[in-house]
């Protein structure tokens, strides 16, 4: 591993190490190529593949992979000894799944990938969950969430496991508006999680809930509370080659933010975004019991200015008046409990009905552009946060300060990381989504 302080992206990893089914624990830091950790704002769980060089025969020494063995890392940025920064470690353990690509490098050597994925997946994927929430008076969506979080996800066995590793999880959850009864039939933990994220509204009615874990630790977020609370704390930018930039710093501060390399994934696509209900749709409220029919109507023009996104403003719609790309039919029973016929049934009016078009448009054009970014490592980035880039027109960076691209340079929410960390270098891989606003 690196020795000393280099360059921004730098790495110091304190421990790798592997613990089988079986109790045998090794120490498996000198063997590794590479380590990558994932996290991803629509996934629940964080995932790890580690590239492994293996001249010690290691899969026999554990009695062989079978899955389940447990990896632990942690690792942090090296920081310049004079600069007295002290970053605290990153610790992760992961419950190990695949063994995969074995190969022979040398006569004395296998390569191989071992996958990981956090504990708590491995503990609930084989739970099923048979419960009513919310009997009585009702229960908001936030609170059932928080529910099936502390005693599936991140119970009390978990926490006990994971404090001799002297590792701490937050747990993190938005409020819902409104409250609801649920009978959930043999669902999955991950399956209750999504539905839960999918009938939930906020207080404003433009929702967008996510279940998911980063860094830190679990997170049930509305997205749009995610992007009010993400403080801008970094702005990186795209040096062209040859640039004249006079400003820039020799040393550390320069390099940080500095953007080594990028991909556009997706740009501004308007058919798609219009055959996906970002502009207009319709939802076909059926009440069978009243024999009727209510229609909801989303308008993306008359609603655009309600919605929380990192750029503000609007995007190019090419559908004409009275005209709906996207028609859904639902079963309802809204103002059932304000009805004196139907109030013994002591039924909570589903919010989806209401909101589902407005959660598709959010987000498609919260994705309408979406970008790969590699930076120097930064243990300190998560999804949920929001970046601002910038990429200059010109070389002349010292005189053109104002002359950015604006299809490119912006604010944009952090929706996937990769921390892709070498023997000797770490870098921070991202994807990152905004709305192409009209200027």
């Amino acid at each position: 591993m690196s020795k000393g302080y280099q360059f921004a992206g730098d790495i110091e990893i304190d421990s790798v190490t592997l613990t089988s089914v079986t109790g045998v624990t090794l120490d498996v830091k000198e063997m590794v190529m590479e380590i990558n950790i994932f996290q991803n704002l629509f996934d629940h769980y964080l995932q790890c593949d580690i590239a492994i060089a293996d001249s010690l025969n290691m899969d026999s020494a554990i009695g062989g992979f079978v899955g389940g063995e447990m990896l632990y890392v942690a690792f942090r940025e090296r920081t310049d000894p004079s600069q007295n920064k002290k970053i605290p470690f990153k610790k992760h353990i992961f419950a190990l799944y695949e063994l995969s690509d074995k190969s022979r490098i040398n006569e004395n050597t296998e390569s191989y990938i071992l996958s990981g994925i956090s504990v708590e997946s491995y503990l609930t994927t084989p739970q099923k969950i048979n419960r009513a929430y919310g009997t009585g008076g009702g229960n908001t969506i936030s609170g059932m969430a928080k529910s099936v979080i502390d005693e599936f996800v991140y119970s009390s066995g978990v926490k006990d496991f994971y404090r001799k590793s002297k590792i701490r999880k937050s747990v993190i959850v938005d409020e819902t508006s409104g409250k609801h009864k649920f009978l959930i039939p043999s669902l999955s933990v991950d399956e209750t999680l999504d539905f839960f994220a999918n009938e939930a509204d906020s207080e404003d009615h433009y929702p967008l809930y996510v279940f998911y874990e980063d860094s830190r630790g679990f997170n049930f977020r509305n997205i749009s509370q995610l992007i009010i609370d993400a403080p801008l704390n970094w702005t990186y930018t795209y040096f062209m080659s040859g640039a004249n930039d006079e400003s820039k710093a020799s040393g550390e501060d320069s390099d940080t933010f500095k953007i080594i390399s990028y991909r556009v994934l997706k740009n501004n696509n308007i058919i798609e975004n219009t055959r996906g209900g970002l502009f207009k749709a319709k939802t076909i409220n059926l009440d069978i019991l009243k024999k009727k029919t209510t229609d909801a109507i989303f308008d993306y023009d008359k609603e655009v200015d309600n919605f929380t996104t990192t750029q503000g403003g609007s995007l190019l719609g090419i559908v004409p008046e009275n005209t709906f790309p996207i028609i859904n039919l639902a079963t309802t029973r809204i103002n059932h409990d304000q009805d004196g016929l139907f109030t013994k049934e002591k039924h909570f009016p589903k919010k989806i009905n209401t909101i589902f078009n407005k959660r598709q448009s959010y987000r498609k054009q919260l994705s309408n552009v979406i970008m790969e970014v590699t930076i120097p490592g930064d243990t300190k980035i998560d999804v949920g946060g929001v970046i601002d880039l910038e990429f200059y027109i010109h070389n002349d960076i010292e005189s053109d300060k104002n002359k950015l691209d604006a299809q490119l340079s912006g604010s944009y929410l952090i929706t996937k990381v990769r921390q892709q960390i070498g023997t000797e270098v770490f870098f921070t891989v991202l994807e990152l989504a905004k709305n192409n606003r009209l200027n």
